[in-house]
């Protein structure tokens, strides 16, 4: 009997851990079907429209990753699926578009890690951030993360806790106020209707600074913006002091200025350090800077840029040169590539028309000295063809002669006298044609020359300037000169110079 007993209460205790395990099971799986339900809500619902980056943490198993990337929602959205890692090479690396407001980034993972969220803003640096939880926990603390402090929209959404007498499968939206003295705020279950709009979802984190007091890193040497009041050296002004004013008193923050910076520099990237301004931002002695700084590839990529509110146009001021002498005009309508060409073929026609006379002095000699009768009938053609070559403006003329009759064709003049054989007379027929060409091109670019005054071809680029000679002036108090002697190109200095 005891035994009997024994293996009931055996039997029993094997039936509870069997259906505990399987409603344990079922719990998960309704609860990551929830999961994946409301992450087809947000994405079709106050993100529609807005471009995907999922961060999935490597600690997922691969059939939840699956799972992840097969929503509809997901599946019909422009994404990029990256692994969430410390290490930066397992996919693409930070651009301009994965910061842009356009572009919405979820962190999909179990546990939540402050090595990953700062891994993934010293990558990339997201402008929209949703913190998704796909594990039993919620992790909320994990929003008060110093390295997402500086994320403009920041929500998380996890799982609800039974005390919080929600059921098993629900999740709640969560944020975080930076400058708010309270803790993680709660914005409530989810549910569709009431967070439909993207500033449901994600609300203004900076409505109020809570009287925070900004170290602001400044120099008071840039008029007109900031500068030295002239009752109080030691206060700013300008129009960049007006602004921070202004925004004090609307945001509810207090502030403190520098005179300079420790080495009176702007800030420029040296030595794999920042210097200047900026490398007070960047060694985190000071919040930020009011003073104008020209944006540059470097300064954009390392620090936040706010809009642009300023332009300045610089321009550099040349006399106007004089027309260029009116000779030079007879030159001007070919440029130097076409007279060569013109040059050349003008010798070798020359070449040419000697060689012929030559030829024709050899054939002549050899009818003279063949004594075959039969032979002297058949060159007796020949001779008439000398003869009448003879005739021609070939007879026995030099290469002066020659130069003399093949340049008339150049200027514009008719020959007086022409070549008898048909042979000589394709060659003449041949170059008169291009006699014509170059002359008619050649009156043609002279008459527009003459229409339009000439002046000597302008400067087109920095080294151009560099090159010319010019000295730099300068006729404002707000010059650049500075600028331009301690600059890490030696072309400015030498303009300066």
């Amino acid at each position: 009997m005891v035994a009997a007993a024994a293996a009931v209460a055996v039997t029993s205790c094997l039936l509870q851990v069997i259906l505990v395990s399987s409603s344990s099971a079922d719990s998960d799986g309704q609860r990551q079907e929830r999961q994946l339900q409301v992450l087809g809500e947000v994405v079709f619902g106050p993100a529609r429209g807005m471009s995907l980056a999922l961060h999935l943490d490597t600690s997922l198993p691969a059939d939840l990753r699956q799972a992840v990337l097969s929503v509809e929602a997901v599946r019909r959205t422009p994404h990029l699926a990256l692994n969430l890692s410390l290490n930066p090479s397992h996919g693409l690396r930070s651009s301009s578009f994965s910061s842009s407001s356009s572009m919405l980034h979820v962190v999909l993972w179990l546990t939540p890690s402050s090595d990953l969220l700062q891994a993934l803003w010293l990558h990339w640096k997201p402008h929209n951030l949703l913190l998704f939880s796909l594990g039993s926990s919620l992790g909320a603390d994990v929003l008060r993360d110093e390295a997402l402090s500086g994320v403009e929209k920041l929500t998380l959404i996890g799982h609800l806790f039974a005390e919080e007498n929600r059921g098993s499968s629900s999740l709640g939206v969560f944020t975080v106020m930076p400058f708010s003295s309270s803790d993680v705020k709660f914005l409530g279950p989810w549910e569709r209707e009431s967070f439909s709009g993207w500033e449901a979802l994600f609300p203004d984190r900076f409505p109020s600074f809570e009287g925070y007091t900004f170290y602001i890193a400044s120099r008071i040497v840039d008029e007109p913006f900031f500068y030295s009041n002239a009752s109080d050296p030691l206060k700013g002004d300008g129009v960049c002091e007006e602004m921070v004013q202004s925004l004090s008193a609307k945001l509810n923050f207090t502030y403190t200025t520098t005179i300079d910076s420790p080495d009176s520099k702007w800030g420029a990237f040296f030595n794999g350090s920042w210097d200047g301004l900026l490398g007070m931002l960047q060694r985190r002695e000071k919040n930020f800077t009011i003073n104008i700084l020209y944006s540059s590839y470097d300064r954009n990529k390392a620090f936040d840029m706010s809009v642009s509110f300023h332009t300045d146009g610089y321009g550099a001021f040349l006399p106007q040169p004089a027309p260029l002498p009116l000779w030079t005009s007879l030159v001007r309508p070919f440029g130097s590539s076409v007279w060569f060409a013109v040059f050349v073929s003008l010798l070798a026609a020359i070449l040419v028309t000697k060689l012929q006379v030559i030829i024709i002095r050899v054939w002549s000699f050899l009818h003279l000295k063949i004594s075959n009768t039969s032979i002297k009938l058949l060159f007796f053609r020949l001779q008439e063809d000398v003869q009448a070559c003879c005739d021609g403006m070939h007879t026995r003329r030099g290469l002066a002669q020659v130069w003399l009759a093949l340049y008339r064709g150049l200027v514009n003049q008719s020959t007086p006298a022409l070549p008898r054989t048909p042979w000589q007379r394709m060659f003449v027929a041949v170059w008169l044609l291009c006699c014509l060409v170059v002359t008619c091109a050649y009156a043609c670019n002279l008459v527009g020359i003459f229409t339009h005054p000439a002046y000597p071809r302008r400067l087109r680029s920095l080294q151009e300037l560099i090159d010319s000679g010019f000295r730099y002036p300068h006729t404002t108090r707000f010059s650049n000169t500075g600028c331009l002697c301690t600059s890490c190109t030696s072309a400015w200095r030498r303009m300066h110079a």
